[in-house]
């Protein structure tokens, strides 16, 4: 666990978001009614981020592949995972963590409750988060390589 905490900021933030998210999606996302025989009385319930549309799924596997991505580094302390290749690869997951969130939004337009907006605002989030993480990547890239020995002297 405390190799967790010697990650950088943003690699934290984007497990963080990516974990809401997937707690909003038991959340009720949508309210359901349905009009039955009698006049004036219907039933009514709800429906989870895991239900209706497959964005939805697809959006939740963008979530744990986000996870996943985020979290070798502190399983398999070995692995080196630095440098803008990485972030970029979250940034693409997190892209398409929005846009899934965002079809799904589109495609189960009806009774959506504060839940739904919650998911999508966390979706944002890790997005955002994830797309700065490349762009400040972008411009450290190549100064993440040792400096040369005190002793070689550049040939002018």
């Amino acid at each position: 666990m405390r190799r967790f905490w010697h990650r950088p900021l943003g690699s934290k933030l984007v497990v963080l978001g990516a974990l809401a998210f997937l707690l909003s999606m038991l959340g009720p996302w949508t309210r359901v009614c349905v009009a039955t025989a009698d006049v004036g009385s219907r039933k009514c319930g709800w429906t989870t981020g895991f239900e209706g549309s497959d964005f939805g799924l697809y959006a939740a596997a963008f979530a744990l592949a986000i996870l996943v991505w985020e979290l070798l580094p502190v399983l398999w302390p070995r692995l080196s995972m630095r440098g803008w290749p990485t972030a970029t690869i979250t940034a693409i997951l997190g892209v398409g963590l929005a846009v899934c969130t965002l079809v799904k939004l589109i495609e189960d337009n009806e009774f959506q409750t504060r839940w739904a907006w919650v998911g999508f605002a966390i979706a944002l989030f890790v997005m955002l988060v994830a797309l700065l993480r490349v762009r400040h990547r972008w411009g450290t890239r190549g100064h993440d390589a040792e400096p040369p020995p005190a002793g070689d002297a550049p040939a002018a």
